[in-house]
């Protein structure tokens, strides 16, 4: 790990001050702070199969599924979609808006549901390309299934990897997650591009994939239809961002060709997580343009991130918003593409 920073002055610092082209926001990159950085893994959590509420699903009461996909065998379900049995939403009704004053508060319509996959012991890192395919492709047909309900603004998939990325249940398990409203995340993000698409008429996330290309310091896999990067403003000390080379604003429309390439490079990314880093426990959500059809999104280019997490976020991140990472992006991307 290096003591300091040089920018192209030569001028050397102890920290540097990145800011994001996309939010405007800052990150600080303390490398002094990573000197003693160790990789100890996620905290381990068991949960025996007659136990565990995804092993057998019925059992636990558990709805019928919405979406069932079959090992190729036939012999057994590889992959189901149930309703979330403590959603954070529900059915309601999304167009009435409640006013008290200088507050504003509307119904939590939605729906909420789990991507349950079958193998009690198994960790995403260990699947194959195949296979993450097959799981992005169930991803895709719920996204089409929930954007045509009325209420439905956004639909945000996720992956908690760990008790400390949230996970409470050890079996492997996503969600999905579709709101009547934009995350403000989202919206930030959404906002960014659209000011840099009116003021450039490009596409920010094309035009950072391009300059990442030419200076190929933070690339750590690349295939026909994507690319994988450590992002120059990390939120979290290795996060990793995929997109596809081709713009499209849109991943439900991605098709089952970019999926393919999108699978490997996903692949590559969740093993290098687990093997380098000793299985920490992580995050992956995807980014991608809003349901609304009245409105144009296609300034925007969808993604995926992944935010390993290696330990409680402190003060100043809460009290400011300030992100702060100890290990720099080029030299976690020389590390996880070694």
């Amino acid at each position: 790990m290096f003591m300091a920073l040089k920018n192209k002055k030569n001028i050397l610092s102890i920290s540097e001050l990145r800011q994001d082209p996309v939010f405007g926001d800052f990150i600080l990159l303390a490398p002094l702070r990573g000197q003693r950085y160790k990789f100890r893994g996620r905290i381990k959590t068991k949960l025996s199969k007659n136990k565990c509420p995804f092993d057998n699903l019925s059992k636990f009461g558990n709805l019928p599924p919405v979406l069932v996909y079959q090992n190729e065998n036939k012999n057994d379900w590889f992959l189901q979609i149930i309703p979330n049995k403590y959603p954070m939403v529900g059915h309601g009704e999304c167009s009435l808006i409640f006013q008290n004053g200088l507050y504003k508060s509307r119904s939590g319509s939605g729906f909420h549901e789990l991507v349950i996959l079958r193998d009690h012991n198994r960790y995403l890192a260990q699947y194959s390309a195949s296979e993450i395919k097959k799981i992005l492709m169930a991803y895709r047909e719920r996204y089409l299934s929930l954007a045509k309900d009325k209420c439905v603004e956004y639909i945000s998939i996720f992956h908690n990897h760990g008790k400390e990325a949230g996970s409470t249940v050890p079996h492997l398990h996503s969600q999905i997650l579709a709101l009547p409203v934009l995350p403000p995340d989202v919206n930030h993000s959404i906002d960014g591009s659209r000011r840099y698409f009116h003021k450039n008429r490009a596409c920010i996330h094309c035009e950072i994939i391009g300059q990442e290309l030419k200076e190929n310091k933070r690339i750590i896999y690349q295939n026909k239809h994507t690319v994988l990067i450590t992002p120059f403003t990390s939120k979290a000390n290795f996060e990793i961002r995929i997109f596809p080379k081709k713009h499209s604003a849109y991943f439900e429309k991605t098709s089952d060709d970019e999926l393919s390439s999108f699978s490997e490079a996903m692949k590559f990314a969740l093993f290098s997580i687990y093997k380098k880093l000793k299985d920490p426990a992580f995050n992956f959500f995807i980014h991608t343009a809003p349901t609304n059809k009245n409105r144009d999104y296609n300034h925007y280019h969808w993604h995926m991130e992944i935010l390993p997490r290696f330990g409680t976020t402190g003060s100043i991140e809460l009290g400011t918003g300030l992100n702060i990472i100890s290990i720099a992006p080029e030299e976690a991307a020389k590390l996880l593409k070694a």
